[in-house]
């Protein structure tokens, strides 16, 4: 169990909750709270709010755990354009949870859309920085290539995913690529990076 609030500990209501990336059909309620049934071997309690993002925090098998969106400076309406996308969570670098707002590519009236035949092929032709390779392998450019063997964690409408394959491309609103600072939210599993998708 546990309570989601907002930066002015106001309750957020209607945040989903999610164990690793499984959504448990649970929401939290008008005060905010939300209570869960825990099966064995959960790393990871997500909690995803439409209006706030997406925060997530390793589960230790503690009994209650309690999550805050923290606002920056400004509020994150004002500092992003329409199409960027927001990522919020909490950082291992700065021990404390952060707003990212990261530049990605926009496709809700794309007419290239329907020329690329797989996911792949879309990230191959529109996100630069991030290379393809012909089996579908993909690694971001400007990530430490000495230990950099691993593929780059795939996030998608807020849920951690082991693979993009089943994503068609005209389902798709807008990718982005997270690195550095921007994708420590999401842990040591982001060393390689982060690709977000966002679909329609």
């Amino acid at each position: 169990m546990g309570k989601v609030t907002n930066s002015k500990n106001k309750p957020v209501v209607n945040a989903k909750v999610f164990l690793d990336s499984i959504y448990t059909n649970v929401e939290t309620n008008k005060n905010g709270d939300f209570e869960v049934l825990l099966p064995e071997k959960v790393t990871m309690v997500n909690v995803y709010s439409h209006e706030y993002g997406l925060l997530s925090s390793k589960f230790n098998n503690e009994n209650i755990m309690n999550f805050m969106f923290l606002d920056s400076d400004k509020s994150i309406r004002g500092q992003t354009k329409k199409g960027d996308k927001i990522t919020i969570g909490y950082s291992e670098v700065d021990k404390k949870y952060k707003v990212n707002n990261s530049e990605g590519t926009s496709v809700p009236n794309d007419k290239n859309a329907t020329v690329y035949n797989t996911i792949y092929d879309m990230i191959r032709g529109r996100l630069s920085g991030v290379t393809v390779s012909r089996d579908n392998r993909i690694t971001i450019r400007g990530v430490s290539s000495i230990r950099n063997i691993s593929e780059p964690l795939f996030v998608v409408d807020g849920m951690i995913v082991s693979s993009i394959d089943y994503i068609s491309p005209n389902n798709v609103k807008n990718i982005s690529v997270l690195k550095g600072a921007e994708a420590s939210i999401y842990g040591s599993q982001a060393s390689a990076g982060v690709i977000v998708i966002k679909t329609k």
